[in-house]
């Protein structure tokens, strides 16, 4: 069977009968955004009604998934995997989400217990912002949307206590969540990072690409040791032990560049250091006399640094045999 395709006329006709019920949709096929016009009053009081206007000839090609439509459609998918930030639909979700929140809190009888508008209204607001981001060919989660309405929702609650539903906190707490959007979508779809050779890279994957690092995965187990090891012997020592594994005074890093462990003696450290400066003295890599400094700089930090601290550390030690001591001897006299 033979589907017929859609009339441009009859689509206008339509819309101007009886568009603020989203009947042309329906006829369409657009199924969702038919509901919201009709849940909305035309698309938020006849905001979408009076879009369709000029956007119904394109409504209407993409039901009859016209040829250059289609071609073009799969132009635009080639070049970005995913779809571009739309000012009108995150406007949209926010307007719809908003309107079926409210209509859900005054459905709700003022003898329902108190937890229930915490339940009903953040997922009626996630539904809205679902249906309005579903509309046409693109598709989003529900589970995102009802994570962040009832963050949100959550958030008002926590700083307006019983006064839940005083509109300033609730108009400053929705101005805020479209202006978190707004950074989110930004950082999310258009910023980008270049490095070094000027290629520049999508920050979105730039941050998949560090939680895949190896300096990622070592601090991740660093966390989780130092996780253990409270659990194991008490949290009062954690700050110190997080401390000491991000290494502030280098001496971590200063042996792994010198390849030797932490028992290492001072005679093991200085032998270390001349070996590697002698292999990696600049003038020993003329091909290559960059990469040979930068090494040869690295290893004359990491033994000063590990000279320092063995010489610090001797001298405290000195002192303290030293006041013991004389403290035994004080009281050896007494």
């Amino acid at each position: 069977m033979v589907e017929r395709k859609k009339s441009l006329l009859l689509t206008y006709i339509i819309w101007f009968k009886l568009g603020w019920l989203g009947l042309h949709h329906f006829y369409l096929g657009r199924d969702i955004q038919a509901f919201v016009w009709w849940s909305t009053f035309g698309g938020v009081f006849g905001l979408g009604w009076l879009r369709d206007l000029w956007r119904i000839p394109e409504y209407v090609e993409d039901a009859n998934e016209d040829h250059y439509y289609i071609e073009e459609l799969k132009r635009k998918i080639k070049l970005r995997k995913e779809p571009p930030f739309s000012t009108t639909r995150f406007a949209g979700q926010m307007l719809v989400g908003y309107f079926y929140g409210i209509l859900t809190r005054l459905a709700i009888p003022e003898s329902a217990p108190k937890w229930t508008p915490a339940l009903w209204v953040p997922l009626a607001v996630a539904s809205g912002i679902y249906l309005v981001g579903n509309i046409g060919r693109e598709r989003g989660d529900f589970k995102y949307a009802l994570i962040g309405c009832l963050v949100s929702y959550a958030s008002i609650t926590f700083i307006n206590g019983d006064e839940a539903g005083n509109i300033r906190v609730q108009v400053l707490a929705l101005g805020g969540l479209i202006m978190c959007a707004l950074w989110g979508s930004f950082i999310y779809f258009n910023a980008e990072v270049t490095t070094e050779d000027g290629e520049t890279i999508k920050l979105r994957d730039a941050v998949n690409h560090f939680f895949n690092s190896p300096v990622w995965l070592e601090f991740k187990d660093v966390l989780w040791q130092l996780y253990d090891e409270g659990q194991k012997n008490g949290w009062q020592n954690l700050y110190d032990d997080f401390v000491k594994a991000l290494d502030p005074r280098g001496e971590k890093n200063s042996y792994r560049v010198l390849g030797l462990t932490e028992d290492a003696t001072q005679e093991e450290i200085k032998k270390r250091y001349k070996k590697l400066a002698m292999k990696w003295h600049p003038d020993r890599h003329r091909d290559n006399k960059e990469e040979a400094q930068k090494h040869f700089m690295e290893i004359q930090e990491a033994y000063e640094i590990l000279s320092k601290l063995k010489t610090k550390r001797a001298s405290k030690n000195t002192r303290t045999d030293s006041d013991y001591n004389a403290s035994s001897r004080e009281k050896t006299e007494f």
